[in-house]
């Protein structure tokens, strides 16, 4: 990666809002879950102002891409990935997954577990995830629109029943 520039991963501002919400409205992907960008304003917005975790990666003053993301998930002790998006432009150069890395080094503090969700047709994503770590571990049909299947992906570092007397019981130190 020799003259590129270095990515720098820091929490959110405010001001970073209108770059995400572009991100997300310039991708198919997201035009197909009817996303616009003042839907995508409107909810990151939201999570900033509520307190959850949203990242982004800085390269030479210029946001291109972020991570919002919770610590606690549907699942018990166990994080989700909400939206994760890039630049095309920084594609394939681990602005990705440095982000995922970003979030996963906060979830990993509170429970054993990543999970995220990934529409069944987005091949890119799903190679990406598996390149990370993640294991498909089930579908949810007709999810979020009739006709898109969501795949169901886990990262994971250990059973809870195992983790819960290291680290859910209080105790700070990680293996």
């Amino acid at each position: 990666m020799a003259g590129r520039a270095a990515i720098r991963v820091r929490p959110a501002r405010e001001r970073d809002v209108e770059a995400c919400a572009e991100m997300v409205a310039r991708e198919e992907l997201w035009r197909r879950y009817a996303v616009s960008r003042a839907r995508a304003r409107t909810l990151l917005r939201t999570a900033l102002r509520s307190g959850e975790p949203v990242l982004v990666a800085v390269r030479e003053g210029a946001v291109v891409g972020f991570v919002w993301f919770q610590l606690r998930g549907t699942f018990a002790h166990s994080g989700y990935v909400r939206w994760i998006a890039t630049r095309p432009s920084v594609r394939g150069q681990g602005v990705g997954a440095a982000l995922l890395r970003a979030a996963e080094a906060r979830i990993l503090r509170h429970g054993p577990n990543v999970f995220l969700l990934v529409s069944h047709f987005n091949r890119r994503a799903q190679r990406f995830y598996r390149a990370q770590g993640y294991e498909r571990v089930g579908m949810l049909r007709d999810y979020v629109q009739p006709g898109v299947h969501e795949w169901i992906y886990r990262k994971s570092l250990a059973p809870l029943a195992s983790w819960k007397g290291r680290r859910l019981a209080g105790n700070p130190k990680r293996r």
